[in-house]
């Protein structure tokens, strides 16, 4: 996969949501904020009916993400296009909605424009990254996002404005003895009771744990 290009590259939070997000049955996606396309590729990868649109606000990542989608094995079930969130319209309803979102909400600008860009939330504020997923989704839809654990309170709070439900969430640990650095959500439209487990990183020794090898196995090159 080529990275060299796009403001955000290729990192764990990432491969967790591709790995991690359920896309069963899956006959449309959309990967929001797809950067260098990684997310969409792992969904075509591990669900052979989804066709997988991805936008992106930064036309540079997007055509990096074309590049890998036509060099995939999925070529036909990928489509990137530069588009702000706030205002995609679809004519179908998606049954998964994914998103690594920027979550920066400090003012803190990176060295290079396009990447502190990219991290920052004001590119994409977390009401309207809710609402248009609620919009954009079916009835019986799923939307799974990744997010620090430290910000827990406002994904709760705007879930709750937008109406979404908690279906599960998995609060991401690096090691055992460590707080929770990063939670993954599945949220839906309909009640349902919040299903809550925990993901260790690495082992004691530094490497890799057997759940997170698992989880991410299919997706590594062996």
């Amino acid at each position: 996969m080529c990275q060299r290009r796009s403001a955000m590259k290729v990192g764990t939070d990432g491969v967790l949501l591709g790995a991690w997000c359920d896309a069963d049955g899956v006959g449309r996606a959309l990967d929001v904020g797809c950067g260098t396309g990684l997310i969409s590729l792992m969904i075509a990868q591990k669900s052979p009916s989804a066709f997988v649109d991805a936008v992106d606000l930064d036309a540079i990542a997007v055509d990096e993400a074309s590049a890998n989608f036509a060099d995939s094995p999925w070529s036909e079930r990928l489509c990137a296009a530069c588009a702000d969130y706030a205002d995609y319209t679809t004519d179908v309803p998606y049954d998964l909605i994914v998103s690594n979102p920027p979550f920066f909400v400090e003012k803190v600008l990176s060295p290079e424009r396009r990447r502190s860009y990219a991290r920052q939330c004001d590119s994409l504020p977390f009401d309207v990254l809710f609402r248009r997923s609620y919009s954009l989704l079916s009835d019986a839809g799923r939307f799974a996002i990744i997010t620090p654990a430290s910000i827990e309170q406002e994904i709760l709070f705007a879930a709750g404005e937008a109406n979404f439900w908690i279906k599960k969430r998995t609060y991401v640990k690096t090691k055992a003895e460590k707080p929770a650095k990063r939670i993954l959500w599945e949220f839906v439209k309909h009640e349902s009771s919040p299903q809550s487990s925990e993901l260790i990183l690495l082992d004691a020794d530094g490497s890799r744990s057997e759940a997170y090898a698992a989880l991410t196995n299919d997706f590594y090159v062996k």
